[in-house]
């Protein structure tokens, strides 16, 4: 017995031993290739002395010392880099160009070769830019075009590049001439009798016919994959992508219980694709409310007790999905507790949906301006350095002949005005580069200006099922809020400077307020007093904010039962003698209750006034006399950054 467990004790050993060795081998080798993508041959001949010689290692000193290596190995090559999320796929690309030659045999097609370019191509276009996709192309294209057509393999080659095409036509819209192409090659890959190409080609199809709302025949198309899918040894890259647009397909359709939870128990037996799944779900809960059945066997498959519960539960498991999927979640969560009656909590995953989608678009505007700057500090310092050279090259030679001759002194003087000139030249195109930077911001204001006009489109639309008045009227008031920031974004994007004239700003936003509020029969009269008043982003959102919130609630309760009298409203902001600002809101309605304080209130704007204060450094005061009037002293972000 003793002498069992101690072999068992080894054998353990040794297979620990050996698996800790296959991960560091395979780290090493992941290191390696980026090295060889970064250039950096030190670094990879470092490397390749830590660990046995292979077929790969073979692979990796041929690329390092440019030596030709077959197209197929090249390919496992790029494609391994290409796979790996943190590497830029621009970077695999320029080294494919740099490296990768034309095949010179023109008897015979390389689709090895083919493939190589047909997959830098997609990538691009899905990764990186449409324009250097669109160049890829053209150069297949020339290269294919060599070949006679009635070759089974050109035609292949030929067929399969369409793709590109295809999907360009999609983005376009352009259906017809889309759909067209998609048939032509589908018939291509049939006749080649390609299973792959053909999954592919019946894929972009659908993409057309869900354009034309051509729901049954989407369906018909897509179930016609699956089962050429069935049919192949190992499933092809669309597999995943055809279940998922097929369950969306019949949700929306609505019955097929039976075969949408077969579909998705497919994603979801998939370790890469369950995370998907939980979105589906819900939006299988939501469509099914005919059939509780349905209901209670997902709520019973993740042992929770109710919607509330599985939607926290689905929050949980989705910790690792990206932001994109991450707020579908999230948006189908609110839509189903809405459904279920569960308002309040409704509420709460629509905040997380907005301010998920404020995030999304701050990290895109970060990071295109990060990217920016750090651009143009290397192109700052490379200048920098090269005139660095360039003057001490200068005195050097002026020490040295200055000695010898004067003519020779009159002749670098005349060539250190002609490198003053060049400079001169340089000092252009970075004040250049400059005005790109700011039509950039100005573009990303725009941008996410357009994106709260589609939040604002999309709480209308919702708000048009819901029947409770209390949930429509939180879906309404979150729609002028979100409208009240795109106002900012749209103002930014229409001056020349980072500042907002708060003036006009507040001048757009009453019209906007009266516009939803105020009826014939009880005008009101607006009083600005704002004069030169300009803030930046960080304080214009919150103080207009907290001005839609009060100018709201004044239009909705202040002039109620109120008659023979004219209906005013005064906003004043004045700056204090500390650098502060005071902002002034008075009406001359029926007042409020004696016994409100915002402090105690359960209203969901007065909370959000509530914290935007405290985001301002402010301090607010209430005075009825017996009209209402809010009095909130408050710093502008050069204040509240310094103290911070």
């Amino acid at each position: 017995m003793k002498l069992t467990v101690k072999f068992f004790l080894l054998f353990f050993s040794l297979y620990t031993f050996s698996q800790e060795d296959l991960i560091s081998k395979e780290n090493i080798k992941v290191k390696i290739e980026f090295f060889i993508l970064e250039n950096k041959l030190d670094s990879v001949s470092f490397y390749l002395n830590k660990i046995e010689k292979d077929a790969d290692t073979n692979l990796y000193n041929k690329l390092i010392n440019r030596e030709q290596v077959s197209y197929a190995d090249f390919y496992k090559f790029v494609s391994n880099l290409g796979n790996k999320h943190s590497i830029n796929y621009d970077k695999v690309s320029n080294y494919i160009n740099s490296y990768l030659e034309e095949p010179e045999n023109l008897k015979k097609i390389n689709l090895d070769y083919v493939e190589i370019k047909w997959s830098q191509i997609t990538k691009l276009r899905d990764e990186v830019s449409l324009d250097k996709a669109s160049l890829e192309q053209k150069k297949i294209e020339n290269y294919i075009n060599k070949f006679n057509i009635s070759d089974k393999d050109v035609l292949k080659a030929k067929t399969k590049i369409t793709t590109h095409p295809i999907v360009m036509y999609l983005i376009e819209k352009e259906v017809k001439k889309g759909k067209s192409l998609s048939l032509k090659s589908l018939e291509n890959a049939r006749e080649l009798k390609d299973k792959y190409l053909e999954i592919a080609f019946l894929y972009h199809l659908s993409d057309f016919l869900l354009l034309e709302r051509n729901l049954d025949e989407y369906i018909k198309v897509s179930e016609e994959t699956l089962e050429i899918e069935n049919e192949l040894p190992k499933k092809s890259p669309y597999y995943h992508a055809v279940v998922e647009h097929l369950i969306d397909a019949y949700i929306f359709k609505g019955g097929n219980y039976e075969r949408i939870i077969h579909l998705i128990d497919i994603l979801y037996a998939d370790a890469d694709t369950r995370l998907y799944t939980y979105t589906l779900y819900l939006k299988l809960i939501n469509r099914s409310e005919d059939d509780l059945s349905i209901k209670n066997e997902i709520v019973k498959k993740f042992k929770v007790e109710d919607m509330p519960s599985l939607v926290d539960e689905f929050q949980k498991l989705s910790k690792n999905i990206n932001t994109n999927d991450l707020n579908k979640l999230y948006k189908s969560s609110s839509k189903i507790l809405e459904k279920e009656g569960f308002f309040e909590k409704a509420m709460e995953y629509k905040s997380k949906e907005v301010e998920l989608t404020k995030k999304i678009y701050s990290e895109e505007l970060s990071n295109s301006l990060a990217n920016f700057n750090i651009e143009q500090a290397v192109k700052v310092k490379e200048k920098e350095v090269e005139y660095e050279k360039e003057k001490n090259k200068l005195y050097a030679i002026i020490i040295f002949l200055a000695i010898i001759f004067l003519v020779i002194s009159l002749f670098v003087i005349l060539k250190i005005k002609k490198q003053s000139k060049e400079l001169s030249e340089k000092n252009i195109i970075i004040n250049n580069a400059l005005d790109e930077k700011e039509l950039l911001i100005k573009e990303v204001h725009h941008r996410v200006k357009n994106n709260f006009q589609v939040i604002t489109s999309l709480l209308e639309f919702q708000s048009e099922e819901i029947e409770d008045e209390k949930a429509i009227k939180l879906f309404n008031d979150g729609k002028n809020r979100v409208k009240s920031m795109a106002l900012i974004h749209q103002k930014l994007y229409k001056n020349l400077g980072d500042f907002i004239d708060f003036n006009d700003y507040i001048n757009s936003l009453l019209k906007e307020i009266s516009f939803v509020h105020q009826s014939k029969e009880e005008e009101v009269v607006k009083v600005i007093k704002v004069e030169n008043i300009f803030f930046d982003v960080e304080t214009a959102i919150p103080l207009g904010l907290i001005i839609n919130e009060i100018i709201t609630n004044t239009y909705k309760y202040a002039f109620k039962d109120k008659k023979n009298e004219i209906n005013k409203i005064l906003i004043a902001i004045e700056k204090q003698k500390d650098r502060s600002y005071k902002l002034i809101i008075e009406d001359n309605g029926i007042g409020i209750a004696k016994d409100f304080n915002i402090e105690s209130s359960k209203s969901i704007g007065l909370k959000l006034v509530k914290r935007l204060i405290k985001q301002l450094h402010g301090t607010f005061v209430l005075i009825r006399n017996p009209s209402t009037r809010f009095e909130l002293t408050f710093k502008d972000s050069s204040i509240r950054s310094q103290i911070d």
